[in-house]
């Protein structure tokens, strides 16, 4: 009992009150920039389960926890608010969220979604500056026979040491310098020689990869692996009757054999250890297969940054997982992939578990997931989203005139009809997929 709290309900509870409390407190921050009066500010919905008034506003934490709300003053139309007894007792009166110009309503609403996103960077960076940045220190390359890399000159076994001339010490410091310069000089050692190879690198290219020995990186607590014994740093030996001679084979192995049992031979601090060991399924959203896993990763090497390049590098790959969410919501859109691919509140629990799992590191890298993308969705033009509000904003600053409050009505119950529906879909989509 006391694992599946500490591994599945505080994780989950963790990452959604995280991504809410800080999307509640863009729009409760800047409401009160504003003047904006705030009567209550809820993370989760239903009766409170912890409350406590802080001059104007009632801050809670309600039953459920799949969401939050925060309630200003004046969301009804015309209706006027007097902040607080100071301002009582100097007759002035504070307009309602309503009342204040459509630029301050934006910014009000648009700061949420903003928050999860500058929250994310900030996770990143902290992530960075405590863990380090996680590296492929191995440079000894497999070449795929056949392919451009093999015609232009590279070898299996090969070690790469610089290329034009800089020395790269992992295999993110080499494609940081071919991102840029495509066209570059790769040096090699080669049976304790040097060789110079001129070639082309495109970022979807393939038949090169790095030469990884099969060591255990890291293990999930209470995996398939975890449970036979195996240790970090441990080398796998045999699968059966096959000799093991890099990751990719070992990976390959075991992805093609869930839920059959396999026999794993290993060294541990020069002990030779052996026991079976069964995959469990795992649905792999890049193939879009179900395959095997043990529960180890990739053994890597930390690589520990300034506070400049862990800057640098937080907003570098804030800006790639914004870029690649808004390509997959259009790949969604156009059908380019599947629509059981979208995933709920029941995704998130189990993915926080399995994050959990692997480490609180992992963990964090969930969480800047799950906050860019509520950041992302809370933006699209549905009515009762961020999105939706600012939609109508816009037209009701562009028509100069307020829609009635019969239409608002209107246009809310459709945007909460939307909602519904997307809840229903995707709850399906959690409880049906593989």
């Amino acid at each position: 009992m006391l694992s599946f709290l500490l591994y599945s309900i505080l994780p989950f509870l963790f990452i959604l009150g995280f991504c809410i409390t800080i999307h509640e407190f863009g729009h409760f921050l800047f409401a009160k920039l504003f003047h904006i009066p705030v009567e209550k500010f809820s993370i989760g919905y239903g009766p409170a389960l912890i409350r406590k008034k802080i001059g104007e506003t009632d801050f809670r934490i309600a039953y459920f926890p799949l969401g939050g709300y925060v309630k200003m003053a004046g969301e009804e139309e015309g209706e006027i608010i007097k902040h607080d007894e100071k301002s009582e007792q100097k007759g002035k009166e504070l307009p309602g969220f309503y009342d204040a110009p459509v630029y301050k309503r934006i910014l009000v609403v648009f700061n949420g979604p903003l928050f999860n996103i500058f929250s994310a960077f900030l996770v990143l960076l902290l992530s960075f500056i405590i863990y380090g940045l996680t590296v492929n220190p191995y440079m000894k390359i497999e070449v795929e026979k056949g392919s451009y890399y093999e015609k232009v000159g590279f070898l299996t076994n090969d070690s790469i040491i610089a290329v034009n001339g800089q020395y790269v010490g992992n295999w993110e410091e080499l494609w940081e310098i071919v991102e840029h310069e495509h066209d570059v000089t790769v040096t090699v050692q080669r049976d304790g020689k040097q060789a110079h190879i001129e070639v082309i690198f495109y970022a979807d290219s393939t038949g090169l990869m790095p030469l990884i020995p099969p060591l255990v990186g890291s293990l999930k607590r209470r995996g398939p692996a975890d449970k036979a014994g195996l240790k970090k740093g441990d080398q796998i030996l045999k699968i059966d009757d096959e000799q093991i001679h890099n990751w990719h084979q070992m990976v390959a192995i075991v992805r093609a054999r869930r839920n059959v049992p396999l026999q794993f031979t290993w060294q541990h601090e020069g002990e030779i250890q052996v026991a079976h060991i069964t995959p469990t399924s795992a649905y792999d959203p890049i193939s879009q297969d179900t395959v095997g896993q043990i529960g180890i990763f990739v053994p890597h090497s930390k690589k520990f940054l300034s506070t400049i390049d862990a800057l640098t590098l937080s907003m570098k790959r804030t800006l790639q997982l914004l870029w690649r969410m808004l390509g997959i919501f259009y790949q969604l859109v156009t059908r380019q992939i599947s629509t059981k691919q979208i995933g709920g509140p029941i995704a998130i629990f189990r993915l926080s578990t399995e994050s959990a799992q692997w480490g609180f590191e992992h963990l964090l890298g969930l969480l800047v997931i799950i906050s860019i993308n509520l950041g992302l969705i809370n933006l699209f033009p549905i009515p009762a989203l961020d999105g939706g509000h600012i939609l109508i904003s816009t037209v009701e600053a562009i028509r100069r005139k307020r829609f009635t409050k019969k239409t608002r009505l209107v246009i809310q119950q459709i945007g909460y009809a939307i909602i519904l529906f997307l809840i229903i879909f995707v709850t399906f989509n959690d409880l049906t997929r593989r």
